[in-house]
């Protein structure tokens, strides 16, 4: 039996970016409480694109965003991490040697960049993402004190942009994930999908035998080692589906709620 199904967003339930959604999401979800199910939401995503992605159903589910640096409900965040301001600065010196890329600073309310209201990470993150966003004239002379991710957006491939920090010291001081091909993202050491949603087990007293976990990127790895079952879409990364334990239709075929469909008619 499953009682605690999550489920990251980009390239697993939309195309990345997208803010539109097939609607029987929501009518599902309610279902699956209705049965006991509860559904969580496990995004890199700012929560309050997460939250008007899925209003219908807000008050219904949890929230892990910006890669399990916040755990959530509707009303109250339960948990967070933050990063340590000087390692903040430190690594936005760092971050400007990444031609071509963009710096984005994460709090629980608001991301902030420094790149312009004209330029293209910000045009992404306020109309795609939907973002609660703002440009400051320097993301280094901000406060700092309450950032839970730091991230590059790099329209030409982040990964690779990012490949000589990512192998450096930082990775024993951060978490760094790939949340796609355009984004390297860094949280505190303890900040994981995987951490989060083992947190909410807990907190809901939920053995793992009984949960399930849907991604499709690197930075949702962890979380399938926290799942009772894995399971990604056949558009995800070849290293996502070597290990998960099923591999869904991709999420343009809506294979993730072909599955949640499955589940309501067997539980």
């Amino acid at each position: 039996m499953i009682r605690l199904i999550a489920s990251d967003i980009d390239g697993t339930l939309v195309r990345d970016s997208s803010h539109h959604i097939n609607k029987e999401y929501f009518d599902v979800i309610r279902q699956l409480k209705a049965k006991g199910v509860t559904f969580c939401l496990c995004s890199g995503r700012q929560y309050h694109s997460m939250h008007e992605l899925f209003a219908p159903v807000a008050k219904d589910i949890y929230f892990i965003s910006e890669n399990g640096a916040i755990l959530r409900t509707e009303e109250k965040i339960l948990l967070r991490w933050r990063i340590p301001e000087e390692q903040v600065r430190e690594l936005l010196q760092e971050l400007k040697s990444v031609t071509g890329g963009y710096r984005i600073v994460n709090t629980p309310d608001c991301t902030y960049v420094d790149a312009g209201e004209d330029s293209l990470v910000y045009d992404v993150l306020k109309n795609n993402y939907r973002y609660r966003i703002e440009n400051v004239p320097s993301l280094d002379e901000m406060p700092l004190d309450e950032v839970c991710k730091v991230a590059i957006y790099h329209p030409e491939g982040a990964e690779k942009a990012c490949a000589g920090i990512m192998e450096s010291e930082w990775k024993d001081k951060l978490q760094i994930t790939c949340s796609g091909v355009e984004w390297v993202e860094f949280c505190a050491k303890e900040a994981s999908k995987g951490e989060a949603f083992a947190l909410l087990q807990e907190y809901l007293d939920i053995p793992i035998s009984e949960t399930l976990y849907f991604g499709d990127n690197m930075n949702d790895l962890p979380a399938f080692r926290e799942a009772g079952i894995a399971m990604t879409v056949a558009n995800a990364r070849s290293e996502v589906q070597d290990q998960a334990d099923l591999v869904a239709a991709p999420y343009m075929s809506d294979g993730v709620l072909n599955q949640l469909k499955f589940i309501l008619m067997t539980q």
